[in-house]
């Protein structure tokens, strides 16, 4: 859904007719980008598109255009690196340039349409903030994912949403590279930690490998945090797109033997939603919902309060008999 905000926007005419967009202005660091300027499709985000530029000088082929309300112009700045924090694009855009974010360090969330299939090299470098990918189509529709994931090394959660409703979600863990010295050859050897790059692999043809994902999780025990195991855990029990059963068996599993931690950082982060998942699919011993029932009183959380003794009341174990009348 577009939002009616005002933009100064310079852009460029494509050969097949469509804009692509080379420089923003706005008031807003939620940024949602018409589909159509003057009557042609946003097909493109031109390389440094939301990067720093010290002094923006028009070429002659670029044109400027005044989206929303003429009169609110001349509040407008610049929409680059810090300035940037949420960015909707529309269905119509095709292609992200190289370093279109260089340097958007408070970019945090990026939502897309399915049209997306091109990206170029280092869009995302130094988007250190950038943690969540939202997807506009079935789960098992082609699209850019793949192009996206393989730029971020850092926590990535991905979702995809028809119609308005969330579909899958998938978390791609944090991983990192080195590179060892060979003697006496001087070569170098490259070495991958964290699990998060196998899982970024489970992705053929711009459609995500949902099995190759959950069999990733095994692995992913051995060195991931409880946290992320958690995370990923949670996110395919709640949304179950072509989990087998065997996999959900091991994720509930994996839920059940980590419950006081995991249930823990739910309160902490006050997820409601997640703790009815939780109770509603079993995985919730006593002695876990009498520690929430605490945690949450002792945050002074009192929604997440009052459903855990909601639970506790309905799950309360028979009393004892603490008499022996038997002489």
């Amino acid at each position: 859904m577009e939002q009616i905000q005002t933009y100064r926007m310079f852009w460029k005419e494509r050969k097949d007719g469509g804009a692509c967009l080379v420089r923003l202005y706005g008031t807003s660091p939620q940024i949602h980008l018409p589909s159509k300027i003057e009557g042609r499709s946003l097909v493109e985000i031109a390389p440094y598109c939301f990067a720093k530029k010290e002094s923006l000088t028009t070429k002659r082929d670029e044109i400027e255009t005044i989206v929303g309300e003429e009169k609110d112009a001349a509040f407008l700045k610049e929409l680059c690196q810090t300035s940037v924090e949420e960015v909707y694009l529309p269905d119509s855009v095709q292609k992200i340039g190289s370093y279109a974010f260089y340097n958007c360090k408070n970019l945090h969330t990026l939502q897309i349409g399915p049209a997306l299939q091109e990206v170029g090299s280092d869009a995302f470098m130094n988007t250190l903030s950038f943690h969540w990918l939202i997807l506009r189509c079935g789960a098992k529709e082609r699209s850019g994912i793949r192009q996206i994931v393989s730029q971020i090394s850092s926590d990535l959660h991905v979702q995809f949403v028809r119609n308005g409703q969330i579909e899958a979600a998938l978390l791609y863990p944090e991983y990192y590279e080195s590179y060892d010295e060979i003697a006496p050859a001087h070569l170098f050897g490259r070495q991958i930690h964290g699990e998060g790059f196998r899982a970024r692999q489970c992705i053929k043809d711009g459609k995500v490998d949902f099995a190759g994902y959950d069999a990733v999780f095994l692995q992913a025990c051995a060195g991931e945090s409880e946290n992320t195991l958690g995370q990923m855990a949670l996110n395919r029990i709640k949304y179950p797109y072509m989990l087998l059963e065997k996999d959900k068996e091991m994720y509930q599993t994996y839920i059940k033997e980590h419950i006081h931690g995991i249930s823990g950082r739910l309160v902490t982060r006050k997820s409601l939603d997640m703790l009815q998942l939780l109770y509603e699919e079993r995985l919730m011993s006593y002695t876990a919902l009498l520690e929430c029932s605490k945690n949450a009183a002792k945050s002074g959380w009192t929604k997440g309060s009052a459903f855990v003794l909601q639970c506790l009341a309905k799950e309360r174990p028979a009393k004892e008999n603490r008499y022996d009348f038997n002489l």
